[in-house]
This record gives C-alpha cells, structure tokens and sequence, in this order.
C-alpha cells in the first residue's frame, strides 16, 4: 500500500472564508465587505504536550470531536462578525448565567448555541430515524426472522433513514444561495490542501487544478460515522424507544472514535479497499462542495500560509479581526438608546466614524466594532444626563477636536470670536508674548499658538484641567507653556503684548437654575464667578498692569450682559466691544488698551 503526502493542516469553511487548523496554531481568513481579506489566528497546545489521556486512540476522536464542534461555532460567529451585521448581543439569560458563574459571555453563547445545536441533531438523526422505523414495522412483518436478525433489519431501516435524512439536508441546503457560497469556500479549502500535499507552490492557479473533494473531509467523517453506527448499533437488541435514545446518545463518544480512527487511517492510504469504503463519502462531498471562485481560494491560501507560518515559528504574534460593523447598522443601534435624539445619534455617528459631515455617513463607510461599543458607551451616559461631548471625551472648537473631560469646561462656539480677535491682535506685534488666563482645555491657547504662530503661556489653577490642557497641546504639537497658579501668580513678574482671558462669570445664584448637563457635569470652579458674576474681572482689572507691556492688548470674553459692568472697571482705557454670532448679537469680547491722545 502507497503512503500518502499528508499534512497535519485541515479546516472548514465559514462565512466568507476559510479556517485552517494545524498543529500548534489556528487562523481563520475572510474576505470582509469591503474586499480585503482579514485574518485571525491564535495559538494552540499541539496534541503532544497534551496529557496522554486526549491521544488515547478513540478518546482522541471524542475530544476532536467536541472540539470541532465549540471551535467551529466560535469560529462561524466571528466570521458572522467580520462579514455581517450580526448581533451578538447575548440575552439576559445568558447575561445572568456569566455573571453567576464568572465565565465570559461569549463561552456561554457558545455552550447555548452548542447544547441547541445538538439538540436538534438528536432530534433530526436519532428520535426521526427511530420513530419512523417503529412505523415502518408495524406494518412489514418479520416474525418469521429470529429476533437477532429481527433487530439488525430495524437497525438497518434506522441508518438508511439516517443516511437519507441527512444527505436530502445537504441537498436542500445546497440550494440556498449563502450556503451554495459556503460550499464554494468549502471547494477551496480542499483544494488548497491538496495542492500543498501535491508538493505544488501554493498559487490560485495551481490549487485550482486540484479536486475539491478531500479525503479527511468533515463530511466523510460524518458519513462514516453513520456507516459505523449502523454497524455498531446491530449488535444492541431494539428496545423500547427511550431506552433506545438513550443507548444511541450514550454511544454517540465511541462510535465518533472508531470513525475517528477508521477516517486518520484511510486518510493514509490510496489502495482498492480505501477507495471502495470511502467513495461515498467523497461522493458526497459533490454536494458539500463547489467550484470556488480565485478570490476564494486567494482566502483559502491565506488562512492555511499563516497556519503553516506559526507552526514553523512560535515567535509569530497571533492577530485578531478588525470587526466592522454598516453605519446603518450602528444608527439603528444607537436609536434604541436615544430614541427622541436623531441629531445627537448623527454626531456620535460623525464622531466615531471620523466623518467630517453628516452626508460622508452615507459615503459606504462601515464602523469598526469596537468603536461602535464607545458609541454605545456614549449613548448610555448621555443618556443619563451627561453632556454627549464629556460622553465621548471630545468637543469642537475652531476647526479641531479636543478631548474634554469633566475637569475642563467645555470649549463654547462662542468663545471662538475671542480666540479670532486674539489672533488679529497679536499679528500687530513683532515677536509677540501671549498669556491665556483659566486655560481649561487649553483650546483657546494651542489655537492662538497654532494659528498665529507664536508661543503662549497658559495658566490654570486645577491640575485636572492642566493634564488635558497638556495633552490638547502635545495632540497638535503647539508651543504652549502650561503654569500652575491663581490668575497671575502663576507667571510672578513676567510680562506679555497679548494677556486673553475667559474666567468665570456665572453669578453664583443663577448656577442653581443653569440646565442639568451644565450645572451637575461641569466644573463649578470654571463657572462660579461670584455673587455678581465679576470677581475675576475685579481682580483682572487690579493686576494685569503689572503683566502688561507697555501699548499691549487685553481681551477678556465676558457674559450676556455684563460687558458694561466689565468696561467700568477699565474706566482709564479704551475698550473696544466686540459682539459674537449670536442672532441677536451679544456683546462678547471687550478689547483693552491703553487711551491714545485722540481718545482724550
């Protein structure tokens, strides 16, 4: 007899690809929506360094078996992921079961969708095949047979019933056009496998020469196992039917590891006698596989490279699939938590997809998996209250994205008429110095620096606003210079063309009627600015002359409302008033200078 080329290398299709398992690795390939093919890969303990018990001959087939089973499941689920939208949401049930046994979510999916799975084949190929044998018999008369040959041609009756149960299932499966796709990947494993085991080099035009029937197909293997069971099966009398469940379900380990063994050692060989035992399982696999397409065998031959690549070398990292997910998808998802927010759904959608504009959502573009889940994140804490730019730790302003956190106030669309006139004023000096007071977030700072192109030095009295002001700043490679200290302490003697400033100017009685998201999230300190709302401007007006180099600019952002209170406490200089965008305008920006003679 002829030893065969074989390789340790075998696999399965799923959704849109292949998975190919070997001797110490596993890697799936699948080619995702958007043509490219992804692939996942993990290691595995090789059988060797297993405890001798899993190489037992037989046991060794109920562990393949088993484990065929749960990685098969993982693995079309993950691959579901990667190609679909499929939810795989576990449900409260399951939920419940992990918290209470502290097992992850995904083993419980997995044992869920395992236990029904095998439920419905024991139903399917055991209860049916059983049941309708019993019927057959009531009506065909064997009493004239001894009852041990009775007992074989019922045995018989309920493996041919079996056999024709399952080949019809494949039949009509086939006609499904996903599966018929299944079955293509399916071609394409075998295919890829038997050109390695031809000694070929593994290209699309050489593994399309091969046939896409294998010997150590899975479908062989199933076959053999119903051949095996209707052989072991007759030597059992047929009793009564729940007994005879029982004595089926309980065999099912042996008979998996005698068709186990039978199937590894007629994989071995090319003779008459291997042939003859296993032409009909590879006949079926005429209907379990199909002519692949070259993009699929393309996936089949990436999948089985990084197989054999790990098993080569353990030094190769294993990979995971970058899971993508339709935006459409995402939207309906997000509308479940904030149903009665279209808009703000939109922005997180904007914001985790990196989309500039609301009609770049519609561009085809898909949303990676996990970030999906930090839109969920977000959804939900805005939907307790949170202001959805502290949810999802960034907000605009000025053209650019900065992270916020409730340390920092967030950056306001009217604060930019500050930062414009900020940076207009500082092109009227040469090598101008520029000092931000109660940066925050840093983001009226790094603007002016980054738009104007001069260093600045920005103060706040909160090391948790100067930790995000710092990072905000490295985030955009700006030259700003980040003190600790109340208003100008932080600077001691040191003087500046260009002092901006927005401090706080709430009225400490009016921050109990401010809205929920303001009052309850954003940091008091940034927005307590005394009973009437103008400590800080007081204390401003006492001091910035000491920082202020002669003929330099102050620009303070003030409140509806106060820019005349504000402008009195300057009375000795010109304030020019500058309104924002506002329809009606509000007076926003005071500008301060020293009077020039014509102002006298």
């Amino acid at each position: 007899m002829s030893r065969k080329n074989c390789t340790n290398i075998g696999g399965q299709a799923v959704l849109e690809g292949v998975m190919m398992r070997g001797t110490a690795s596993m890697a799936t390939a699948v080619r995702d929506p958007e043509g490219k093919i992804q692939i996942e890969s993990k290691r595995i303990t090789p059988t060797a360094a297993k405890p001798l018990i899993y190489r037992l001959p037989i046991v060794r087939g109920v562990v393949a078996l088993f484990s065929s089973f749960v990685t098969g499941s993982r693995t079309l689920m993950r691959a579901a992921e990667v190609y679909g939208d499929v939810d795989q949401t576990p449900s409260r049930f399951e939920n419940w079961l992990a918290k209470t046994f502290k097992i992850d979510v995904m083993n419980v999916v997995t044992a869920v969708g395992l236990v029904l799975g095998v439920a419905l084949a024991l139903v399917i190929f055991v209860l049916i095949p059983n049941l309708l044998t019993d019927l057959i018999y009531r009506f065909a008369d064997l009493t004239r047979f001894q009852p041990k040959v009775q007992d074989i041609f019922r045995n018989l009756t309920s493996g041919a019933i079996r056999i024709a149960i399952f080949v019809g299932y494949i039949w009509l499966t086939s006609l499904i056009k996903d599966i018929k796709r299944l079955y293509m990947y399916h071609g394409a494993e075998h295919k890829v496998i038997s050109c390695f085991e031809h000694g070929l080099p593994l290209t699309v035009e050489n593994a399309q020469k091969m046939s896409t029937v294998h010997d150590r197909c899975g479908t062989t293997f199933l076959f053999l196992v119903m051949i095996v069971s209707i052989v072991f099966f007759s030597f059992f009398g047929w009793y009564g039917l729940w007994l005879r469940m029982l004595i089926r379900i309980a065999c099912i380990p042996i008979v998996a590891g005698i068709s186990y063994e039978c199937l590894k050692l007629f994989a071995k060989y090319d003779n008459i006698f291997t042939r003859i035992v296993k032409a009909p399982g590879l006949l079926l696999q005429k209907l379990t596989t199909r002519e692949p397409e070259d993009e699929m065998v393309e996936v089949a031959i990436a999948a089985f490279e990084t197989v054999r690549q790990m098993d080569a070398d353990p030094a190769i990292p294993e990979q995971s699939f970058v899971v993508t997910k339709a935006v459409a998808y995402a939207r309906e998802k997000l509308k479940a938590i904030l149903p009665d927010a279209p808009d703000e759904v939109e922005l997180l959608l904007m914001e985790y997809t990196d989309a500039d504009t609301r009609s770049a959502l519609n561009d085809g573009r898909r949303i990676d998996s996990n970030r999906l889940d930090e839109a969920v994140s977000a959804a939900e804490k805005r939907k307790k209250g949170m202001p959805l730019q502290y949810a999802t730790g960034n907000a605009d302003f000025y053209g650019r994205k900065w992270e916020v956190t409730p340390d920092v106030l967030i950056p306001r669309f009217d604060t930019e008429r500050l930062t414009e006139e900020a940076i207009k004023t500082i092109k009227k000096y040469p090598d101008c110095s520029v000092l931000e007071l109660c940066t925050g977030s840093g983001a009226v700072a790094v603007t002016i620096a980054k738009e104007s192109g001069v260093p600045v030095v920005a103060t706040d009295l909160s090391e948790g606003a100067l930790a995000v002001a710092a990072r905000n700043a490295a985030r955009y490679a700006a030259d700003v210079s980040f003190c600790k200290g109340d208003l100008f302490e932080a600077v001691g003697d040191k003087r500046f063309d260009v002092i901006v400033a927005n401090p706080p100017y709430i009225p400490s009685g009016e921050i109990a009627s401010l809205d929920a998201e303001v009052k309850d999230y954003e940091p008091r300190g940034a927005l307590d600015g005394g009973a009437d709302g103008l400590d800080f401007y007081r204390r401003i007006a006492a001091e910035y002359n000491a920082h202020l180099n002669a003929g330099g600019t102050l620009l303070l952002e003030v409140g509806i409302g106060q820019a005349d209170a504000v402008a009195d406490l300057f009375g000795g200089c010109r304030v020019e008033r500058v309104s924002d965008y506002n329809q009606p305008p509000v007076e926003r920006v005071l500008i301060v200078t020293e009077k020039e003679e014509s102002d006298v």
